[in-house]
């Protein structure tokens, strides 16, 4: 249980409010304040001045059932009456928030208990959002709470990155909209599955707030505030060309020697094993074939032997030597792989099918020499 003490202002004490039944015990002083905590009945007394305005603290910590606080002064002179000037009832509220961000990716940085860390996904997968609130005051609490006392403000904002540099920087945030964001009370609630709500494409940050309202001269402040980062899906593309990947090699037909290709691969994921393939025959989902030579990429903690990055990568590969892996006539197909965390068994990024056909047919007539 959180506890403080408070600071009470009080008022002069000239002796103008009527008579009240006294403390059963009232000390040996000229004004005082009799504070009683409702939680435990335990009371004290703070002396104050007579005159003027004055600080003092609390005798006893405020507890969550709240504190009552009463301000008596004897009369002056040959009035020794008891009289009580002024009352007030201080409760205690402390609200507690966090937000739990998960995805298919373990990966987080900085500590989630912090509640101020990232997680991250990619674009076309979901994730949950988990609120937790509590030490909000009960709604028929006396006196009656105010709004501040009563909720928090749940809400969201998204920031676009570059897709070339994979950066928000210079970005402005921007609120998101929806039915899941406003004043959340006490209790625990789970929001999902949610896909990302960028406006600017498929890579961004979507930031996640809780926080508490300002009230009695105590500015808002955010409670909880983690994010995550949204990555793009990953592309791949074979062409003759690198100066234009449009040009691709689906369905030719090589009768020599198959010339340098170019391997183009964009948003590669942070936590990712991408590579090339080759084998015999039509495409096929699942077909186990031979890796391509330099092809190879890793990426992140997600393979502890690999570069570590915390963005996806861009690269571009030549290769020279397809023929090596093509060395008979016959269809061949040609594919990208990548494993990621969300699907480590591998996806296709993209295939392409060929024919190699070195037969040459050489028709002539052999004449007898004269």
């Amino acid at each position: 249980m959180k506890t403080w003490q408070t600071a009470i202002i009080v008022g002069s004490l000239a002796a103008s409010a009527g008579a009240q039944d006294p403390p059963p015990d009232p000390p040996d002083l000229d004004a005082w304040i009799q504070q009683t905590d409702f939680g435990t009945g335990q009371e004290f007394q703070i002396e104050v001045g007579s005159e003027g305005y004055s600080a003092v603290a609390a005798g006893l910590p405020v507890g969550e059932a709240g504190a009552r606080f009463e301000l008596w002064a004897k009369g002056t002179a040959w009035d020794d009456t008891l009289y009580l000037l002024d009352t007030e009832f201080l409760n205690v509220y402390s609200p507690e928030a966090s937000i739990v961000i998960s995805s298919e990716d373990p990966y987080v940085q900085s500590d989630p208990d912090s509640g101020s860390y990232v997680k991250r996904t990619r674009a076309d997968r979901p994730f949950t959002v988990e609120i937790r609130v509590a030490g909000l005051l009960d709604p028929t609490a006396e006196p009656p709470p105010n709004a501040a006392e009563l909720n928090v403000f749940f809400s969201a904002e998204g920031r676009n990155y570059d897709m070339l540099t994979y950066s928000g920087l210079g970005q402005d945030p921007y609120s998101l909209t929806g039915d899941t964001y406003g004043n959340r009370g006490n209790g625990d609630e789970t929001l999902g599955p949610l896909y990302h709500e960028l406006t600017g494409g498929d890579c961004g940050e979507q930031i996640y707030s809780i926080e508490r309202h300002a009230a009695d001269g105590v500015p808002a402040a955010i409670l909880a505030q983690p994010k995550i980062e949204i990555w793009p899906l990953s592309t791949a593309t074979l062409s003759v060309d690198p100066a234009d990947d449009t040009q691709g090699i689906d369905a030719m037909v090589f009768d020599d020697k198959i010339p340098p290709l170019f391997l183009t691969m964009k948003h590669l994921y942070p936590d990712s094993r991408t590579y090339a393939q080759i084998y015999s025959g039509t495409e096929v989902v699942g077909t186990v074939g031979t890796v391509i030579g330099g092809t190879e990429r890793k990426y992140g903690t997600y393979y502890p032997d690999a570069e570590p990055t915390n963005v996806p990568q861009d690269e571009n590969v030549s290769l020279d030597n397809l023929s090596l892996y093509a060395d008979a006539d016959g269809i061949y197909t040609f594919e990208v792989i990548t494993e990621t965390p969300f699907f480590p068994e591998g996806e296709r990024l993209m295939y392409v099918t060929f024919e190699v056909d070195r037969v040459i047919l050489v028709r002539g007539l052999i004449a007898p020499r004269e």
